[in-house]
């Protein structure tokens, strides 16, 4: 009889529907000095699932010296059920897909026990608060100033110049909460606000930066979320990309429909959890852009 059987058997004649005695009989065997049985212990514990969460978290308090592997474990459970619902959410059409809904479950890969529905209510009462300011009549200049005002001076929202690189500043959670971050997801607050206001406001991916565009009839301006709601022209963004080294062309001011939003979210995430030599956590973010389904390219 191999080394492997005993253990194996146990968790495949019971399959995912093993009782908590058996997952702690699982969690255990974690401890083994046998690398390859350890892995495998782990890679069953990943499948159970949801099951084996709470009894991992105690154990994870309770075994110290196996906190980094349960941590691994967690990390692989919590990814599974994302890619799930990344896999519900690129089902939709470009158009329809949920910008809002993304970006929170980025923010969960960092924050599992995220309470959505709080921040979403947040979100809501920001809407509401503009919309107090708004005349029944504002012009779209009105319109934008009134955001900006309301967003960058009195709630402060501002671009963390001083720590860029912060991982939180790009989770929604904490950027509302913080009231700060990087352009995108700075910008991503923008819209948020502007849909549930019905305003004509779509995210701008430039290279090297993130505008908001308000498009109407009568007006139409870029907005630069990280600089305190700057006001922009197109000229004004034609000579950014020209000091910057990238060059104008018009299609660099386009709509960027959500689903490139996120995968540029998700692609600053990667970058920074490499940078920080954290490749298990890069790959499972680039599984979450592989799931949206498109090709990953330099911005």
């Amino acid at each position: 009889m191999s080394q492997l059987e005993p253990w194996a058997a146990l968790c495949y004649s019971f399959g995912m529907m093993l009782p908590v005695t058996q997952i702690k009989a699982l969690i255990r065997l974690l401890s083994d000095e046998d690398e390859r049985v350890a892995r495998t212990i782990a890679g069953k514990l990943a499948e159970i699932g949801d099951p084996a969460v709470p009894l991992l978290r105690e154990a994870e308090i309770e075994q110290p010296e196996m906190a980094a592997r349960i941590s691994e474990i967690l990390d692989d459970i919590r990814a599974q059920q994302l890619e799930s619902e990344f896999h519900v959410l690129s089902a939709c059409d470009d158009d329809r897909l949920d910008l809002e809904a993304g970006a929170f479950l980025i923010a969960r890969f960092a924050y599992p026990d995220l309470d959505v529905p709080a921040y979403v209510d947040m979100l809501d009462a920001m809407a509401r608060e503009v919309r107090e300011r708004l005349g029944h009549k504002a012009s779209g200049e009105e319109i934008v100033k009134a955001i900006n005002r309301y967003l960058f001076v009195e709630q402060g929202f501002a671009g963390n110049t001083h720590e860029y690189y912060d991982i939180d500043n790009s989770y929604l959670n904490k950027v509302l909460e913080r009231k700060t971050g990087i352009p995108i997801s700075l910008s991503a607050v923008y819209l948020l606000v502007g849909k549930r206001l019905e305003l004509p406001v779509f995210g701008v991916g430039m290279p090297g930066h993130f505008l908001v565009k308000y498009e109407a009839d009568r007006y139409r301006i870029f907005v630069d979320s990280f600089n305190g709601g700057a006001l922009l022209t197109q000229k004004d963004c034609a000579r950014f990309l020209d000091q910057a080294g990238y060059g104008f062309d018009e299609r660099y001011l386009q709509k960027t429909p959500p689903r490139s939003i996120l995968i540029r979210m998700i692609k600053n995430l990667v970058a920074i959890h490499n940078k920080m030599d954290d490749s298990a956590r890069a790959a499972r973010l680039t599984r979450f852009i592989e799931i949206l389904g498109l090709p990953e390219k330099d911005e």
